[in-house]
């Protein structure tokens, strides 16, 4: 009998889960503002868990969070966290966009709509 998973990446599911909810803020806030973040500047605002920009635990810790936010609203949060070097998100992002059923083929052009659809989702704060 398999053992129920204690850890995600080396951190406890508690600490991952408020990872998560500190991310979602902080994503949320960046949506309020217009605006976009990088890997790396994600990676220093998540506190309760240490991810290094590019590796697997952020992916995968992104991944749930797209798939929790497009369950309750459909959008891919996670959109807004983007590459340094090119200002959109790397070639993860668009293969978990396409496990969720989006049409990615002509990447920029799926990732700005996305953009429009969180902004339009998250209005500014009056």
């Amino acid at each position: 009998m398999a053992m129920p998973e204690k850890t995600r990446y080396g951190f406890t599911l508690e600490a991952w889960r408020t990872g998560k909810a500190e991310a979602r803020d902080f994503l949320i806030s960046r949506a309020r503002e217009r605006g976009t973040t990088t890997y790396s500047e994600l990676c220093e605002v998540v506190s309760a868990i240490q991810l290094r920009p590019y590796s697997f635990g952020m992916m995968a810790f992104l991944n749930e969070v797209c798939a929790e936010e497009d369950a309750a609203n459909g959008i891919m949060l996670a959109s807004l966290v983007t590459r340094r070097d090119t200002g959109m998100p790397g070639d993860g992002y668009f293969k978990f966009a396409a496990g969720l059923g989006r049409d990615s083929l002509d990447r920029e052009t799926f990732w700005r709509s996305e953009i429009e659809r969180i902004y339009a989702a998250f209005p500014p704060e009056e």
